[in-house]
């Protein structure tokens, strides 16, 4: 399967207050490296790890590049698939970056997206409004997980 990385997966590699999320995390990151499936991330992970101050950056940097995945170019069919979202209200604007996510992984047709975003992405009543929106502009439907549900634990 190919996998969208999401940001908050690395993110969650740096959150102590969250101890059962973080190991799980690092259970993905060595079961994805085992594994036959195929990890992708996008410039979107990387604007939002920029973002971030030192030496949280360096260290989510190292956790991007330690998931050996391949990069992938927003392409302006995601962008506008990512503005469509916005515009059905899937979350509030200022969250677009979750969206256009989202979009990248259609656009490229992978198979999942992988999250720990509950709120905006691994939610059933999100996935739910998205996919509506993809059949909608004639774009496969696109399945939402966390790490813990991507391994079946």
């Amino acid at each position: 399967m190919k996998l969208y990385i999401e940001t908050s997966v690395p993110n969650m590699l740096l959150h102590d207050d969250a101890p059962e999320k973080k190991q799980i995390t690092e259970l993905f990151v060595q079961w994805l490296r085992l594994s036959t499936h195929e990890p992708f991330v996008s410039p979107v992970m990387i604007r939002e790890i920029a973002k971030t101050r030192s030496p949280r950056r360096e260290l989510l940097e190292k956790a991007v590049l330690d998931l050996r995945a391949t990069m992938l170019e927003v392409a302006s069919e995601a962008e506008v698939l990512a503005r469509q979202y916005t515009a059905a209200r899937i979350v509030p604007a200022r969250f677009q970056d979750d969206l256009l996510h989202v979009a990248i992984a259609v656009c490229h047709r992978l198979d999942m997206i992988v999250s720990w975003n509950m709120k905006h992405l691994a939610n059933p009543n999100k996935v739910a409004l998205i996919n509506a929106v993809n059949r909608q502009q004639g774009w496969p439907l696109m399945r939402i997980h966390t790490p813990q549900e991507v391994m079946g634990l």
